[in-house]
C-alpha cells in the first residue's frame, strides 16, 4: 500500500499574533511574528528588518507573548499552543533554548468557544483563558519547573480579561468584562494565591451594552481602558477611583480587532478595528483624588491599513500590522497627513490565506493556482505559480536578436545598448524611455558581435570592448581604436570577458588566448597575449571566473569543455594550465558553461545541445568537484547568462523552457519564467528601466522588470470583498467569482460593482417569511466573471436579498456543444439554522461579447448547493443532507434523475469516474456509485468513524483524502477483504491519521511542478490542498517499497533535532478528536523531512548515518550521500 508524503509548498502566512522587545539582547529591539507553525523572529536596524532565525513549532501557535523575568534584563518568550502545550524560550549565543516546557492540559475540561488568550501580571504568573468555569494560572521563575493550577471562574459571557498594574508584585488584580440579566459590567477581583480563589474588589455596573476590548494602563497610573463600539471609558482600578468616559464621531458601531502599546508610560495606544483604521489613543495623564489618573482621553485617525489582529509600535514611528485576512505590513506613522492619512507603507507582507477555494488553470503551459483568498475589504484572487514572473515595460519590434549588450559610457547608468543581428549589428541609445539608432566610436556594425561592454567601469567609463567572428576592437572616447586578431589564422569562435579588469579569454578552434586590454600613462590603447594554449579538440564553450565569481575582482581561472571528448576542464588563467579535468556524463555537444558561485557556494554548470543540464558543487581550493546532478531546461540547446537583480546575481537559462536558477539554503533552485521562449537576455539599468532584465524571443526585445526571485511567486488581485468560490472556463478565457461584499464604507472600491456590465436576479419562489421585517441584509452577493489575463470584471450578476452564492463549477453537458457556469445559491436568513430553499442557475458567458452573460435555467431547489460536480455530462450536487443528480434536457433545463439521502449535511463532493466522494458534516466521508443502467446511485461504501469533515478528494478510484474540522487529516480506502456489510456496503477503512494543525478548506489533484525524469524516487496522484492559514500543501503517494525507508528518516531526524516545544513528532503529528488519539499513521511528514537540507551537510551526514536500514527494500540508498540525495528529490516535486 503506498505511504502518503504531506509537504507545504508554501508555508502558512498568516499572522497569528506578533511582539516587539529585546529578545535576541539587551539593546536589540524585535520583531517577533507567529505565523501557523513557526515564529520569525526579525532584529529592528536601521536598514530595515534583520531576519536572525525561523523557529519550527511542533504544534498550532495559540498565543504568544514576552516577558521579562525578575533580575534578568533580556526578554523570554512564552509560547501556547491549541494542544495546550506551553513553552519558555530563550535566546542565548545565537540559538534558541527552551527554558522551560509542559503541558497545561484539562483533559477534563471543555474548551472555551473564544480563542485562546493569555495576559501576564508584572511578576511574571500567567493567566490563559483556554476553558470554560476556569482560568489556568501559570508560575514560573528560572531554575525551577513549571507550576499551573486553575481558578475558578464561571462568570457569564466574558468578553475580555486582563491584569492590571498596581505598581505592586504581590497584588495580583484582574479586570474583566462580563453581562448578565442587568446588562454588561466591569469587575476588579483580587486572585488569593493562598484558596486559589478570586475576591471582588470593586465593580462598574451597568457599562456600555457594546464595551469590548480592555486595555490595562501601566502604573503609576493602573486602572483599565474600556473601548465600546461607540464609546470607550477609562475605570481607575481602585474603589473610588476615576471615571471618564469619552465618545467621538469615530466610534461608530465599532468593532476592534487589536490594540498595541506606543510608550512605556501607557500614554498612547494603538487602535485597529474590522474596517481596517488604525487610531491613535491619547491619554492626559495627571493628578485625581486617587492619585496618577487618566483626566481625559481622545482618539485620532491615523489612516487605513490592512485588517489587523496584531499591531505593534517598533520604534522611530515604524509600526508592524499582522493581519489573518489580509496582507501584514510594516508602516511609518507620519507627522504630517498625506491625502488625509498619517501613515505609508514601507513594506507589504504577502498573506495567502484563510483560502476559500482554488481552482488549478493552465496558462502558456504552465500550471498554476488561483486561490480565493482573505475575506471582506481584504478580499484577494492570488495567482500561485511555480516560477518567475517578467512584468514588461517597454518592447521594440526587432526580429533576430543573437545578442545584447548594455554600453555605460561616461555614465552611471546603461546609456547605450549593442544589439547584435546574425549579420550585422546595431548600436541604441536610450534616451529616457526612447531608443535611437546611432553610430558608437568605431563599433563595427557590419559584422555581427559576439561581445561588448565598456572596459574598466562600471561607471563612468570611457572605453569599449567588441568582439566579432574577425576581431577584438578595443577603442576609446578619444577614438583611439587597437585592433587583435588570432595569431593562427582562425576566426574567434567562443569569448569570455571580465569587463572591470580588462580581461579576455578567446577561443579560436583548438587554441585558447588569455589577453589583457591595457591603457599606458599617455592614453594608449593596447591588447596582450599573457597566454596561449592549444587544446586536444575544438572549445565547444568556455568562461571566465574566480572565487566568489565576484566581478569586481579579477579572473583568476576559467573553465571549458571540448567538443571531440566531451571533456570539461578547470583551468588556472595565469599559465592557462590544467587544474581539473573531468569526463562529461553525456555524449551530447556542451553548448554554454558558467562557473559561479551563490550563497557562498561555487557550481560548474555545463548546458547540452539536447536541452538538458548538469551542474557540480565545485571546491575551488582543492580543485574537485562533487557528483553531476542533472536537470532538463528545453529541448533546443540552452545558454547560460549572468544576470543581476536587487544587487544578487542569479543565471538566466535562454531556452524553449526559460529559468532563472538562484540559491535558497545554499541550494540551486530553477524557477520557471512566465515567457514562452528566450533566445537571449542581459540585464540592464537605465534613468528610465531601472534594474530590468532585456530579453529577446527572436521577433522582438522587451525591456520588464523581474518579480522577487523566489520558488513560489504569487500575484495579488484586490477585489476589495470577500470571493468564496472561483471556477475557470477555458473556452471563453474567463473566470468566474462568487463573492459577497458588506457596504459598510461607500467610498470603497468593490469589484463587483465596477464591472464593465451587470444583472440582477432573485428567486422565483413563494415567500416563506416577510423579508420586510427582516431588515436589511448584512451583505450582498454577487457572480463575476472576469478575464483570464488582465482580471477585469466583464459582469456581475447580483442576487437578491438573503441570496448568497454558495458554490460554483464550469462545464459542459452531454449533448451540448456549450460550456456553462452552474451557479449555486441558498436563502440564508440570520435567525435560521438550516437553509429551506435555495437555487442552481445557469449561465451562458457570449464567446464574441464576454460582458454578455445570459442566464439559460434556473431551478428551484429545497436547500442550499453546497458543492457542484459535473458526472458524466450530468449535474450532481450536495444540497444540504442529499446528493441529487440532474440531467440537462434537449430544451436546456435540468431535471431530477435520482438521489441519495444518508448524510447529516453534505459540504463537499468530488468526482472520479462513475463514483462520487461525500464530505458530510458529521459521518466522516462515503462512496457513492452511479449506475447509469439503473439510473441511481448506489452507496459502495462507508467510513464509519465520525469525523466533523470540511473537504475530501480522491487518491484512487477506491481511496480518499478527508480534510477534519479539527485540523486533522486522514485517508480511507475500501476494503475488500471485509465482508460486505447487511446493506450491501463495503467499509472504508482508515490508512492514515495525521495532524496538519491547520483547517484544509479545499483540495485540488494538481501539480505544480512536472515530475523530474532523472528522479531517484517516483509519486504519484499529486493532491494540493489550501488551509486558513494560507499554506499551499502537495500530498502524493509513494510506492511500498520506500516507507520503511522513508519512515526511519522520518524517525532518525525527529530523534536527532529536539523542537523548542520538548514534545515527540509522534505525539505532535497525533490525530486528536474530543478524547479519541489515533497515532500518526499513514504519512510522512515531508517538512521535517527536508528540513535536513537546511542543515549544514556534516549534521545531516551524521543524522542519516543513525538511520535504521532493517526491512528495506535491497534496491534502496544505505549510503547517507545516496540518501541525501533522494530527500533532495523530494524537495523538487514542490
Amino acid at each position: 500500500m503506498p505511504i502518503s508524503y504531506c509537504v507545504s509548498a508554501k508555508k502558512a502566512s498568516v499572522v497569528t499574533e506578533s511582539v516587539v522587545g529585546n529578545f535576541t539582547g539587551q539593546d536589540n529591539v524585535d520583531l517577533i511574528v507567529a505565523r501557523g507553525n513557526r515564529i520569525d523572529v526579525q532584529l529592528v536596524t536601521p536598514e530595515g528588518l534583520k531576519n536572525i532565525c525561523e523557529i519550527p513549532i511542533y504544534g498550532q501557535v495559540s498565543t504568544i507573548s514576552l516577558i521579562k523575568f525578575r533580575r534578568e534584563k533580556q526578554h523570554s518568550l512564552v509560547v501556547v499552543t491549541d494542544k495546550f502545550n506551553l513553552a519558555v524560550l530563550g535566546y542565548r549565543d545565537g540559538k534558541v533554548i527552551t527554558r522551560a516546557a509542559g503541558s497545561i492540559a484539562e483533559y477534563s475540561g471543555r474548551s472555551a468557544e473564544t480563542a485562546v488568550a493569555m495576559t501576564i501580571h508584572r511578576s511574571g504568573l500567567l493567566a490563559i483563558i483556554g476553558y470554560e468555569g476556569s482560568v489556568k494560572m501559570v508560575h514560573w521563575e528560572p531554575g525551577a519547573d513549571v507550576r499551573h493550577f486553575n481558578v475558578r471562574f464561571d462568570y457569564p459571557n466574558v468578553s475580555d480579561f486582563k491584569f492590571v498594574d498596581t505598581g505592586d508584585d504581590d497584588t495580583v488584580r484582574v479586570a474583566f468584562i462580563y453581562d448578565d440579566d442587568h446588562g454588561k459590567h466591569l469587575q476588579f477581583s483580587d486572585l488569593n494565591m493562598h484558596d486559589k480563589e478570586f475576591h471582588t474588589f470593586s465593580k462598574q455596573s451597568c457599562i456600555a451594552a457594546d464595551s469590548q476590548v480592555l486595555i490595562p494602563v501601566p502604573a503609576p497610573v493602573g486602572g483599565v481602558i474600556v473601548l465600546g463600539a461607540n464609546s470607550a471609558l477609562y475605570k481607575a482600578s481602585d474603589v473610588n477611583g476615576d471615571v471618564v468616559p469619552y465618545s467621538c464621531s469615530l466610534l461608530k458601531n465599532t468593532i476592534f480587532t487589536c490594540h498595541g502599546i506606543v510608550d512605556a508610560s501607557g500614554d498612547r495606544f494603538l487602535l485597529a478595528d474590522t474596517d481596517g483604521r488604525l487610531l491613535m489613543l491619547l491619554l492626559n495623564i495627571g493628578e485625581g483624588r486617587s492619585g496618577t489618573t487618566v483626566k481625559e482621553m481622545r482618539i485620532e485617525y491615523l489612516g487605513e491599513t490592512s485588517v489587523a489582529d496584531s499591531v505593534n509600535y517598533v520604534d522611530n514611528g515604524v509600526v508592524f500590522v499582522g493581519s489573518r485576512l489580509g496582507d501584514s505590513q510594516l508602516i511609518r506613522l507620519m507627522t504630517a497627513p498625506n491625502g488625509g492619512s498619517y501613515s505609508v507603507v514601507l513594506e507589504t507582507y504577502t498573506n495567502t490565506g484563510p483560502i476559500r477555494d482554488m481552482v488549478l488553470v493552465e496558462s502558456d503551459g504552465q500550471p498554476q493556482l488561483v486561490t480565493c483568498s482573505g475575506a471582506d475589504k481584504d478580499g484577494s484572487l492570488r495567482v500561485i505559480r511555480n516560477g518567475i514572473g517578467i512584468e514588461e515595460l517597454a518592447s521594440v519590434d526587432l526580429a533576430k536578436v543573437v545578442g545584447m549588450f548594455p554600453i555605460r559610457l561616461r555614465s552611471t547608468t546603461d546609456n547605450f545598448v549593442i544589439v547584435s543581428l546574425p549579420d550585422e549589428t546595431h548600436v541604441l541609445k536610450i534616451t529616457g524611455e526612447e531608443l535611437e539608432d546611432v553610430q558608437l566610436l568605431e563599433i563595427d556594425t557590419e559584422r555581427t558581435t559576439m561581445y561588448a561592454s565598456s572596459l574598466f567601469g562600471p561607471d563612468d567609463s570611457e572605453l569599449v570592448l567588441q568582439v566579432t567572428e574577425e576581431e577584438i576592437r578595443f577603442m576609446s572616447f578619444q577614438k583611439q581604436l587597437k585592433i587583435w586578431k588570432p595569431t593562427n589564422g582562425e576566426s574567434v569562435s567562443k569569448v569570455s570577458v571580465n569587463a572591470i579588469h580588462g580581461q579576455i579569454v578567446v577561443a579560436a578552434r583548438d587554441t585558447v588566448y588569455y589577453l589583457k586590454c591595457i591603457v599606458d600613462e599617455a592614453g594608449a590603447l593596447d591588447i596582450q597575449i599573457v597566454a596561449e594554449r592549444k587544446f586536444d579538440a575544438e572549445i565547444a564553450c568556455l568562461d571566465i571566473s574566480n572565487e566568489g565569481d565576484d566581478y569586481t575582482k579579477p579572473g583568476t581561472f576559467m573553465v571549458l569543455a571540448l567538443w571531440g571528448s566531451f571533456s570539461m576542464e578547470v583551468v588556472q588563467l595565469s599559465d592557462l594550465k590544467t587544474a581539473c579535468q573531468t569526463n562529461l556524463p553525456s555524449k551530447i555537444v556542451p553548448r554554454s558553461i558558467v562557473a559561479t558561485c551563490i550563497e557562498g557556494v561555487h557550481y560548474l554548470l555545463v548546458a547540452f545541445g539536447d536541452g538538458a543540464l548538469i551542474y557540480y558543487v565545485f571546491d575551488i581550493k582543492t580543485g574537485t568537484h562533487g557528483e553531476a546532478k542533472k536537470s532538463s531546461v528545453g529541448t533546443r540547446p540552452p545558454s547560460l547568462h549572468r544576470v543581476r537583480n536587487k544587487n544578487r546575481q542569479h543565471l538566466f537559462v535562454c531556452s524553449d523552457r526559460p529559468v532563472i536558477i538562484f540559491s535558497a539554503n545554499k541550494k540551486l533552485v530553477f524557477s520557471n519564467v512566465n515567457v514562452k521562449v528566450v533566445n537571449t537576455v542581459c540585464s540592464l539599468s537605465s534613468t528610465s528601466y531601472r534594474d530590468c532584465l532585456v530579453i529577446s524571443d527572436g521577433n522582438s526585445m522587451v525591456f520588464g522588470t523581474v518579480d522577487d526571485i523566489q520558488k513560489i511567486h504569487i500575484r495579488s488581485i484586490p477585489m476589495g470583498e470577500s470571493v468564496m468560490r472561483i471556477a475557470y472556463q477555458k473556452s471563453t478565457g474567463t473566470y468566474g467569482v462568487c463573492s459577497s461584499r458588506s457596504e459598510t464604507k461607500p467610498d470603497r472600491v468593490y469589484a463587483s460593482k465596477n464591472a464593465l456590465a451587470s444583472s440582477q436576479s432573485r428567486a422565483k419562489i413563494v415567500a416563506t417569511r416577510n423579508e420586510v421585517n427582516d431588515g436589511p441584509p448584512a451583505s450582498t452577493s454577487s457572480f463575476m466573471i472576469l478575464d483570464q489575463n488582465t482580471f477585469q470584471v466583464l459582469h456581475a450578476h447580483e442576487f437578491g436579498p438573503f441570496e448568497a452564492a454558495v458554490s460554483c463549477i464550469s462545464g459542459q453537458f452531454s449533448d451540448d456543444s456549450r460550456q456553462y457556469y452552474i451557479v449555486g445559491t441558498g436563502l440564508i436568513y440570520p435567525d435560521e439554522s438550516d437553509t429551506k430553499l435555495g437555487r442552481i442557475i445557469v449561465f451562458e458567458v457570449d464567446d464574441v461579447e464576454r460582458t454578455k452573460l445570459r442566464r439559460v435555467h434556473e431551478l428551484v431547489v429545497r436547500g442550499s448547493p453546497l458543492a457542484l460536480r459535473i458526472l458524466n455530462g450530468k449535474l450532481v450536487a450536495a444540497i444540504n443532507s442529499s446528493v441529487r443528480l440532474f440531467e440537462w434536457t434537449a430544451d436546456k433545463v435540468l431535471r431530477l434523475e435520482c438521489s441519495n439521502f444518508n448524510h447529516i449535511v453534505a459540504l463537499d463532493l468530488k468526482v472520479m469516474n462513475e463514483e462520487v466522494a461525500v464530505a458530510d458534516l458529521m459521518r466522516s466521508v462515503s462512496l457513492l456509485s452511479y449506475r447509469m443502467m439503473e439510473g441511481n446511485f448506489e452507496e459502495v461504501a462507508k467510513d464509519w468513524n465520525s469525523e466533523w469533515m470540511v473537504t475530501c478528494e480522491f487518491i484512487t478510484a477506491e481511496s480518499i483524502l478527508g480534510g477534519e474540522a479539527h485540523l486533522n487529516m486522514f485517508t480511507v480506502e475500501v476494503d475488500k477483504s471485509r465482508p460486505i456489510t447487511d446493506d450491501g456496503r463495503y467499509v472504508l477503512e482508515p490508512t492514515g491519521y495525521w495532524y496538519l494543525g491547520e483547517l484544509p478548506k479545499v483540495m485540488v489533484r494538481a501539480s505544480l511542478v512536472v515530475q523530474p525524469e532523472d528522479s531517484t524516487i517516483e509519486y504519484s496522484h499529486p493532491i494540493m490542498f489550501g488551509t486558513n492559514q494560507g499554506t499551499i500543501g502537495m500530498l502524493v503517494q509513494i510506492d511500498d517499497k520506500w516507507k520503511k525507508f522513508l519512515v526511519s528518516i522520518e524517525k532518525a531526524i525527529s530523534d536527532s533535532v529536539k523542537n523548542c516545544m520538548q514534545i515527540e513528532h509522534s505525539t505532535y503529528r497525533s490525530f486528536i478528536f474530543q478524547k479519541r488519539i489515533e497515532p500518526p499513521s499513514g504519512f510522512i511528514d515531508g517538512d521535517l523531512v527536508e528540513s535536513i537540507l537546511d542543515m549544514d551537510r556534516s549534521v545531516a551526514i551524521d543524522i542519516l548515518r543513525k538511520v535504521s536500514d532493517k526491512g528495506w527494500d535491497a534496491s534502496l540508498p544505505r549510503d547517507p550521500v545516496e540518501m541525501l540525495k533522494v530527500i533532495e528529490d523530494l524537495a523538487r516535486m514542490h
